[in-house]
């Protein structure tokens, strides 16, 4: 995802550096909804995985062997 938003920066530098004329307006507006939603849905993952540690580490989930 690093390298997506890298490379997304790099675009939208060199399509700053363009004309405004209409190739370049357009190839400017899709990087640019792309740029933003990255960092929309970047804290989704995170707030999803706060849940799996908990799972793994109750004690409750596991299923104790009679011996």
């Amino acid at each position: 995802i690093f390298w997506l938003l890298l490379a997304d920066c790099l675009l939208l530098g060199w399509i700053g550096c363009q004309p405004v004329e209409v190739p370049f307006v357009t190839i400017g507006q899709i990087p640019s909804v792309f740029f933003f939603l990255f960092f929309a849905i970047t804290p989704i993952p995170g707030r999803v995985g706060r849940g799996i540690p908990k799972y793994y580490t109750d004690e409750t989930h596991r299923t104790r062997s009679v011996s």
